[in-house]
Parts: structure tokens; sequence; C-alpha cells
């Protein structure tokens, strides 16, 4: 089992979907499985091609040209939507690098973080699992819903079912509980 600290499955799955948002995984599922999380899902083919390929490309250059040119260019076919299996092992260390990384790369920016971005999504099912003092069994994501299983502070099993409304609803809670909502409603 993971060493549990106050909020290490907040931060762990927030970086561990900061990481996987690129490819925007049309399913996800996550594990631990004894020290290391592995996620596992499927994305479009088109999705993965344009990631490897960006990847193995040197220079943002060559980057901006290619957005730009996709932006301006008609589509020559329809979108592939072919889906493809991904799989990603995280340790320990691999979410302290991680975690550095996004750290270093976002500076001083101080504003509140995008609540429907993946990352943010997971942050929020590690609070409610760190606020249980829990341990993850499993998580499942689609684009409605998020279930997820874990073992509370009592080593009681717990499975909690969430659609995109409900945990929209616990961010906010969440983020009006550490002063980072004004109370206003959107459109005041």
């Amino acid at each position: 089992m993971m060493e549990q600290t106050a909020g290490a499955y907040a931060r762990a799955l927030r970086v561990i979907g900061q990481d996987l948002a690129d490819l925007l995984p049309e399913t996800l599922a996550i594990e631990l499985r004894g020290e290391e999380f592995v996620a596992n899902g499927f994305c479009t083919k088109s999705r993965m091609e344009e990631i490897e390929s960006a990847a193995s490309r040197a220079g943002i250059k060559r980057l901006i040209d290619k957005v730009t040119d996709a932006l301006t260019r008609p589509p020559a076919r329809e979108p592939d939507l072919e889906f493809v299996p991904f799989n990603r092992t995280y340790s320990a260390g691999d979410i302290d690098r991680l975690d550095t990384q996004a750290t270093n790369q976002r500076g001083s920016y101080g504003g509140m973080p995008d609540i429907y971005s993946l990352g943010e999504r997971l942050r929020t099912i590690g609070k409610v699992i760190d606020g249980q003092n829990g341990h993850i069994v499993r998580i499942f994501k689609d684009l409605h819903q998020i279930v997820f299983e874990y073992l509370d502070g009592d080593g009681k099993a717990r499975k909690e079912d969430l659609n995109n409304t409900e945990l929209y609803q616990l961010q906010q809670r969440y983020a009006a509980e550490r002063g980072g909502s004004t109370g206003e409603k959107p459109g005041q």
C-alpha cells in the first residue's frame, strides 16, 4: 500500500490526470497495484498519433506551424474515431517528477485551477478518499460519470458513483471550503 500522508491521493491523482489530459481519454481506469498507480483506457487513434508525433518532433516552431496550418485549413477527411488503448504506470518518483515539472511550468500563476480538467476532477476524487483516511482500490471514468472504490479508514469497502453534475457540485464545495470561491453565481 502507498504510504498515506495528508492529501497524498489528491496530489497523486491530480498529477496523473495532468499527465493523461493530452490524450483526452474516452475511458480511464486507475488502480493502485502495490506502490504504483496503473492507468489505462482508450483514446482516439488520431489523438494518440498526434501526441506521439509531437513528442518525436524537435522545436516549438514546427509544432506551432502545424497547429496554425490545421486551424486554417479545412479537414481533408472525416475525423478518425477509431479507439486505441493506452497504459501508463506511475511510481512515487514519477509522481514527484511530474509534479515538479508542472509546478515549474506553472510558475507564479495564482488563479483558480480549471475544474473541468482531468487533473482537477481526479484531484476531487482523491480529496474524498483522503478525507476518509482511505486507500484507493480503483477509479473508472467515462464521459458521463466517475465511479471509485476505496477502503475507508476503518477498512470498510466503499463505492461512490458521481455523474458530472454531482462532481462539479463537489468541486464547488471544496473550492468554497478553501476560500477560493467568491460565492457569486455565473453572470453576476
